[in-house]
């Protein structure tokens, strides 16, 4: 008997293997079918071998016992050789692993196994016919018109090795009845070929219902996964909208606060600074402004965070070694980690620079560190690891097609779980007692990436550890160091030139009066665009004028370029808490953001004072 299939298929496949459905292109649907079809033939293959063995042993058993012993002995043992040869062919299928690239030549031996199986049937029967009796004969031709019937049934999946069967089965019989001549035996002979034909045209529509329904399950299939993949694109495009409607929200709350912020903390750092140099003499008083001090510090540092998270921080983006800035920090690091943990850093040999800011890199990477340490309360491995990648389809997706530098941290700590891992870019967000993390750790290295032209990506286990990959655009240029290359700083010159500063913020501008004053300049002040006109229109001898960006009905940059044109020699300075005050339009404008210190702020000056 043939293999058995039926109409409804088990087991999915996949033009790779066997598995599972993959997404098969609407001009590969008909070699899969085909596949399909072929594989329910050889999975059916066993219960076909036991049918025919025990079909033919019952026969053989009958006839034997009504006349012919020994023909229905040999007829018995043929079946049987045949059965052992299709078993040969089913187990070398099962261990070749079937793939469509062979289909064609294990479709024709599938054929060949089923037509010798049919012709065992056919002219074993037309064969064994005249040694029975008329009992035999009639037992012998229903036992075959069975096993043609079932056939239909049983390879309905493949129509080539089911008429195989039902023709080499059916057809020696009808011509041993046409060959007796006899007008009943001719009528049995018709009898036998119009069974066969309706069999074939019964078996042929069953087929064409199999292929059809494998075709819309593959088509079913395909539109399931091309669903599923828009589903799951969808998701993470609503994720990234929600992480964008979240950056953008905190970039405008940054926007809007760090201005006002910015120029409160220079007007307390620089007071603060000032305030310990004149009362360095009284030890009880220096420790309270040096404890200022550093709270003032850690707000510009939180100020700093919210910028780089919202992706608003000013970048000096060059080319930079980070195998030598790695290398210039290692000895912090370890400081900063402590030594229960065992710092190691690896570095390919051909490591190209990368196009960053340096000092926030450094940032990034000891932000990344102190995390890790967290995470190893009883120590453990830190592990920064740096190479080189092109992006490919496991790169972050949102990276440009290009070459990037990976700085790799990898701790052995406690990990996060699915929940806590979707949730650590969020801002605020930490798993950190109360007091002991802002929150802004890792958003402000993916803000800081993300502004840079690269990405962060993040993997952890529980119990595994975790591991931070910085994604970094490689640089074309040869790199130019690890840290800015600061020119020598000049000497301040005392009383030497004429200042205007203009700043509408009374405490600002006293600050910076003051601290002009302590450098010698003479200063002239005006709270006004108008008042400082007024002042330069006095024909007064003005070296320098300082200007605070944000004044009221013209901003700092507008009176600057109105002071050029009524005054082309003269120099200036621009000064701003605000994030986004000089967008465009600002070269050749010498700028100073907010928070600054009393002595960044002499040595700008000193600086623009000598050019």
């Amino acid at each position: 008997m043939n293999a058995l299939a039926s109409p409804t298929v088990r087991q999915p496949i996949s033009l790779g293997g066997a598995g599972g459905f993959g997404i098969v292109p609407v001009n590969e649907i008909s070699i899969a079918v085909r596949t399909e079809q072929l594989r329910a033939v050889f999975r059916q293959l066993p219960i076909s071998f036991a049918v025919n063995l025990v079909n033919a042993a019952l026969t053989a058993i009958v006839l034997s016992t009504i006349g012919a012993p020994r023909a229905s002995l040999v007829w018995f043992s043929l079946v049987a050789l045949v059965t052992a040869v299709r078993w040969v062919l089913w187990r070398r299928y099962r261990r070749s692993g079937s793939g469509s690239e062979h289909d064609l030549l294990w479709s024709r031996l599938a054929v060949c196994g089923s037509v010798l199986a049919g012709s065992c049937w056919g002219f074993g029967g037309m064969l064994l016919f005249p040694l029975v009796p008329t009992s035999g004969q009639i037992f012998l031709t229903f036992v075959i018109g069975g096993m043609c019937a079932g056939t239909v049934v049983l390879n309905a999946s493949h129509l080539p090795t089911l008429l195989a069967f039902l023709l080499s089965a059916s057809l020696p019989m009808a011509v041993r009845f046409f060959a007796e001549g006899t007008t009943a035996d001719s009528a049995l002979g018709a009898m036998i070929v119009v069974f066969a034909t309706a069999l074939s045209l019964a078996a042929a529509h069953l087929n064409q219902f199999f292929t059809e329904s494998m075709r819309l399950r593959f088509e079913l299939n395909e539109a399931n996964i091309r669903l599923q993949a828009e589903i799951s694109e969808h998701r993470a495009t609503e994720a990234a909208l929600r992480q964008a409607q979240k950056l953008e929200a905190v970039g405008q709350l940054t926007g809007g606060i760090a201005h006002d912020f910015n120029n409160l903390l220079t007007v307390v750092i620089g007071n603060l600074a000032l305030a310990s140099g004149r009362a360095s003499e009284n030890s009880n008083i220096l420790p309270l402004l040096q404890s200022a001090s550093r709270a003032a510090e850690r707000g510009v540092a939180l100020i700093q965070r919210l910028l780089a998270f919202a992706r608003k921080q000013r970048l000096d983006a060059r080319s930079v070694d980070l195998g030598a800035l790695v290398g210039g920090i290692e000895e912090l690091l370890q400081r900063t980690v402590g030594p229960a943990i065992n710092l190691e850093i690896s570095t390919d040999a051909d490591l190209a620079p990368a196009h960053v800011d340096a000092n926030q890199v450094e940032l990034a990477i000891l932000n990344l560190a102190i995390n890790a340490r967290d995470a190893m309360p009883v120590g453990g491995t830190l592990r920064i690891s740096l190479c080189n990648q092109r992006t490919d389809r496991s790169s972050p997706t949102e990276l440009t097609p290009g070459n990037y530098v990976i700085v790799a941290i990898s701790d052995t700590g406690t990990g996060m779980d699915e929940a806590t891992l979707a949730q650590v870019f969020d801002p605020f967000f930490t798993t950190k007692e109360v007091g002991s993390g802002s929150g802004l750790g890792l958003p402000m290295v993916q803000g800081f990436a993300g502004q840079s032209g690269g990405a962060v990506r993040i993997r952890s286990k529980p119990g595994l550890g975790t591991t931070v990959e910085l994604w970094l655009p490689q640089a074309v240029e040869p790199p130019l160091g690890t840290s800015g290359d600061r020119t020598s700083r000049l000497p301040v010159p005392q009383g030497t030139a004429t200042v205007l500063l203009c700043d509408d913020d009374h405490d600002g501008r006293r600050f910076v009066g003051e601290l002009l004053k302590s450098s010698g300049y003479l200063v002239r002040e005006a709270s006004s665009a108008g008042a400082a006109f007024r002042i330069l229109e006095d024909r007064a001898e003005v070296d320098l004028l300082i200007v605070d960006y944000a004044m009221p009905g013209i901003n700092g940059l507008e009176i600057i370029r109105e002071a050029w044109h009524r005054h082309p020699s003269l120099k200036t300075l621009l000064i701003t808490g605000d994030t986004d005050a000089v967008s465009d339009g600002g070269a050749g404008v010498p700028l100073l953001r907010k928070p600054f210190g009393p002595a960044e702020f002499s040595q700008t000056v000193a600086e623009i004072l000598a050019a």
